[in-house]
């Protein structure tokens, strides 16, 4: 076990709250480097993401997963700074970026039509602000429930095409709204 601290010291996740909910001592189960992540580290969504993105929001870039665990999962990554938390966006930014985060939520309904779309705001391995929207099909594994997040490759030709169904239908969506 690592010691870490006293009670209601607290920790540098959450200055002022405890480490470990049942006592003193925790053995520490997030990566070392956590903190540095959430500073921005070495953080690869900080990068100029457009030439990944099928569509350029307001604040943000949406990418399609070449990793998924459902046709048409995409992740919508915060763009104008580097923010670890949800918390810390400005009211103009979170209104941006939740518009931005619609958009590309009816463009997925359009290209792929799914029965239902799940939001996850994670940040779990990556603290850098993003929304996976996972499309969810009547043929789905788990229905009524969250999917369980087994990622699978998506093969090059497959990933090209739907990037390039995602992309033009986000152009042709941005057309009508202008």
């Amino acid at each position: 076990m690592l010691a870490i601290g006293r009670r209601g010291a607290g920790s540098a996740c959450f200055p002022g709250r405890p480490f470990g909910s049942w006592g003193d001592q925790v053995k520490r189960t997030w990566p070392h480097d956590w903190e540095s992540r959430k500073q921005g580290v070495g953080c690869h969504f900080c990068a100029d993401l457009t030439g990944q993105s099928f569509h350029s929001g307001r604040v943000s870039e949406a990418l399609l997963e070449r990793h998924a665990i459902a046709t048409g999962h995409v992740a919508v990554v915060f763009r104008r700074r580097h923010v670890a938390a949800f918390t810390d966006l400005a009211s103009d930014e979170l209104t941006d970026y939740w518009a931005d985060i619609q958009d590309v939520g009816r463009t997925i309904e359009r290209v792929f039509k799914p029965c239902h779309l799940n939001y996850l705001l994670l940040g779990n391995i990556v603290p850098h602000l993003h929304v996976h929207i996972v499309p969810r099909y009547l043929d789905d594994s788990a229905p009524e429930r969250p999917l369980p997040w087994n990622a699978s490759p998506v093969p090059e030709e497959l990933f090209t095409a739907r990037f390039a169904q995602l992309r033009d239908a986000a152009t042709s969506w941005a057309r009508v709204q202008d």
